[in-house]
């Protein structure tokens, strides 16, 4: 992991079907991830280990996911010193995701 970059430093991000994604924003201000979080209709990507674990986050998991992290982001809207950040995807189809990046996994 260590010779690449994570996908929230600008490294590739593929996802775990194998279809490539480019960003187009990062640093997502927290009522954006939390909207995504909430949307049937946006794909969202957890991240964790600094990106090298990739798994999609479904509509059922998202709630857990949100209870995490809200406190713990880093970005407009969050804290300075959080271990989530939330970063906008795009692929050749136009279909967009939420990637959240994750560098420290809870311990609970």
């Amino acid at each position: 992991m260590w010779g690449t970059l994570s996908p929230g430093s600008g490294g590739p991000l593929v996802d775990p079907d194998g279809r490539p994604w480019t960003m187009t924003r990062r640093r997502l201000d927290l009522r954006i991830v939390r909207r995504a979080m909430r949307s049937a209709d946006r794909l969202v990507l957890l991240g964790e280990d600094g990106g090298s674990d990739l798994t999609w986050v479904g509509q059922d998991q998202r709630p857990a996911l949100w209870a995490r992290m809200r406190d713990r982001y880093f970005g407009p809207g969050g804290t300075e010193y959080g271990d989530y950040s939330g970063y906008e995807f795009v692929n050749d189809d136009g279909d967009t995701l939420v990637y959240i990046e994750v560098w420290c996994s809870p311990s609970s």
